[in-house]
């Protein structure tokens, strides 16, 4: 899709996956023919596509995202730790507390152990040194879910 001249948020609101995005992007002649070829591949992946139960996502006949999933395991304490299927590099995972919004979570990168971003209210700096902790302990889990989803393989720098 032909989107340098647009702002981020407006690339969002054009998103390929989605058929509201598709229609926008076509009435705006931003297609090209990797977007189509992408669609199609979906298509077929709805159509003849094998291990459909273990997939990070649910296509419609039309090519269209319906449901993403993330891969994640819950810990004590409330603790949860997901990798998105639809995120961005660098390898990182989300850590989310149960009692906190969804939009609050501690980012850490895979490759340094670092966290990503601010912090939430919840995360302090006990609770910051027990996530670390805590990924670096289940890191081949983590890495394993990010080559799944991502494709690209993740090695811990000291």
């Amino acid at each position: 899709m032909k989107d340098d001249d647009l702002t981020p948020y407006e690339r969002t609101s054009r998103n390929l996956g989605q058929s509201d995005g598709w229609e926008l992007a076509e009435s705006e002649g931003r297609l090209e023919a990797e977007d189509i070829l992408g669609r199609l591949v979906s298509i077929a992946l709805y159509e003849f596509g094998e291990n459909k139960d273990d997939w990070p996502m649910e296509l419609d006949p039309e090519g269209f995202l319906t449901a993403l999933t993330a891969e994640g395991k819950t810990f004590d304490g409330g603790i949860s730790v997901h990798v998105w299927p639809n995120d961005h590099p660098p390898p990182h995972v989300h850590i989310l507390k149960k009692s906190a919004p969804d939009n609050e979570y501690v980012k850490i990168n895979l490759e340094t152990g670092d966290c990503e971003g601010d912090l939430p209210p919840w995360a302090g700096r006990k609770q910051l040194k027990n996530i670390k902790a805590l990924v670096l302990k289940y890191h081949p889990l983590f890495a394993d879910w990010w080559l799944k989803n991502h494709g690209t393989t993740v090695t811990l720098l000291s």
